[in-house]
């Protein structure tokens, strides 16, 4: 083995096994160069690979490989189909990040906490699908060690957007939409505006929403078919009110069939939550919403609406696409008002017993 210094920086070079080991030290300093160099050959004599003697791709690149790999496998071999499709929600949103166009051995723990989604949920799916394929990328010894990834606390279901909430946003995107600049917005508070309606009126889930296409609306039955979610249940009908539909009819230019929200830059040819959380961000801050409160809330305030207005907990669980009623029990508070007048009562007749 050998060291040689071009410039103010060290370099080895060496042959092992018929084949030529050369790169960068990456230190000026001769001690500092020599444990590189050890750790080279250490390396070799553990069977592994000297660093540098592999080019390293980018995450973009490695997608390709990571997504081919999870087609290749059967059906009933983990991870599940599901499981698989939750990986490429996670992909869209890290696709649109600076991450994507950096070598895997570059990305750090502190690149991986700048992610952010429009919820904690959308944002852990990003994380989760970076952990993993990061640890697939060691696994084909393109990595020697992986960053830890930490994911964001998600909130509970108990947050919802309030009377208020709603009020506010409808006036904030009702307006005209300016950039930083001061300048009129050419894109406007399409199609978050549209999209948050539908959440509140319907309980459509966003990546359904994003689905949607116009030959599943029936205009006249006041229904949105939704064909598939994220589980069996998810294939249900879910309501048309009068503002959505007046929403969507200023949206449909003649339209009788396609996406309802396309997208020229997705692959898939509809928009993905990169076209949305950008818009909700601003319009909860322009609003003053609360920080706590994430888009998927409109989704609770349906729920919540729905149960206390109806009290059929089927009907709910049907058109919330639950697959188990306890899961859409959480939204039931009737219970508890009951409870609360009971007791008001109690306190009533003590009180006028002692008077």
């Amino acid at each position: 083995m050998s060291l040689f210094k071009r410039g103010k920086v060290w370099h080895f070079a060496f042959r092992w096994n018929g084949s030529r080991y050369r790169g960068s030290c990456k230190t000026s300093r001769e001690q500092e160069a020599r444990k590189v160099e050890s750790l080279v050959l250490a390396r070799l004599l553990e069977g592994g690979r000297a660093p540098g003697s592999r080019k390293i791709p980018t995450l973009a690149d490695f997608s390709n490989r990571f997504f081919n790999w999870l087609e290749s496998l059967p059906a009933d071999r983990p991870p599940k189909p599901p499981t698989r499709r939750y990986y490429r929600v996670g992909w869209g949103l890290l696709r649109s990040t600076s991450i994507a166009g950096m070598k895997l051995d570059h990305i750090t723990t502190d690149h991986a906490s700048i992610i952010e989604g429009s919820s904690a949920a959308n944002t852990n799916n990003a994380l989760r699908t970076l952990r993993r394929m990061l640890k697939k990328a060691q696994e084909w010894q393109l990595l020697s060690a992986v960053p830890i990834v930490k994911l964001v606390e998600e909130l509970g279901r108990e947050e919802l957007i309030e009377p208020w909430m709603e009020q506010r946003l409808l006036t904030v995107t009702a307006g005209a939409r300016l950039t930083p600049k001061g300048r009129k917005s050419r894109v406007g508070w399409e199609p978050f505006r549209t999209v948050l309606l539908i959440m509140l009126d319907s309980g459509l889930r966003p990546g359904e929403i994003f689905r949607m296409r116009w030959e599943n609306i029936h205009w006249d039955k006041g229904l949105i078919f939704n064909p598939r979610g994220k589980s069996r249940k998810s294939r249900r009908y879910v309501p048309l009110t009068e503002r959505v539909k007046a929403a969507l009819v200023t949206r449909k230019e003649g339209a009788n069939e396609g996406w309802v929200f396309p997208s020229k830059r997705a692959r898939s040819g509809h928009i993905t939550d990169r076209e949305v959380s950008k818009q909700w961000l601003e319009a909860k801050q322009l609003a003053g919403i609360p920080e706590s409160v994430v888009l998927y809330c409109a989704r609770h305030r349906f729920s919540t609406d729905a149960m206390e207005g109806t009290g059929n907990v089927m009907a709910v669980m049907d058109a919330m696409g639950h697959q188990s009623v306890n899961t859409t029990r959480i939204y039931s508070h009737s219970n508890v008002r009951q409870i609360r007048e009971a007791i008001e009562r109690r306190n009533q007749q003590s009180a006028a017993t002692v008077q």
